[in-house]
C-alpha cells in the first residue's frame, strides 16, 4: 500500500504524459507534409490511368501540374473517390488534349495470355 502514489500525485503524472504523447503526435503530424501529386497517383486505380497521367506528365507538365492540383481538391473534398482510366480519359478529352492510351490485344486461352498462334490452334 506505501508503494502507490496518491490519486492527485497520479492524476497529474497522467495529465502531464497525455500532453506530452499529443505534443510529440501533432509535431509527427507537421512533419508529415501530403504530396498532392502523391495522393493523386495513390487514387488511380488502373493501369490505364497511370499510363495516361504519365503521358500527360510528359507531353503536357504545365497543365499536369494544374490538374493534379484540381484531383486533389475534388479527392480532399470528398467529390472524388477514386480516378480509373475512363474517368481520367475523359478530363483529357474535356481538355482538349491529344493523348491516346496504348491499345494492346490480348489472346486469353484456359486462363493463361498466349501469342496469336498458340490462340489459333
Amino acid at each position: 500500500m506505501s508503494d502507490e502514489l496518491p490519486d492527485s500525485l497520479r492524476l497529474k503524472l497522467y495529465k502531464k504524459y497525455v500532453s506530452a504523447v499529443t505534443r510529440k503526435s501533432s509535431e509527427v503530424e507537421k512533419t508529415r507534409v501530403e504530396k498532392p501529386e502523391d495522393v493523386v497517383w495513390s487514387k488511380l486505380t488502373d493501369e490505364k490511368a497511370k499510363e495516361l497521367m504519365n503521358k500527360l506528365k510528359a507531353l503536357y507538365p504545365d497543365i499536369y501540374q494544374v490538374l493534379v492540383g484540381e484531383l486533389y481538391k475534388l479527392l480532399k473534398d470528398g467529390v472524388l473517390k477514386e480516378l480509373d482510366g475512363l474517368t481520367v480519359y475523359s478530363i483529357i478529352k474535356a481538355l482538349g488534349l491529344n493523348i491516346r492510351p496504348d491499345i494492346r490485344i490480348k489472346f486469353v486461352k484456359d486462363g493463361k495470355e498466349v501469342d496469336l498462334d498458340e490462340y489459333m490452334k
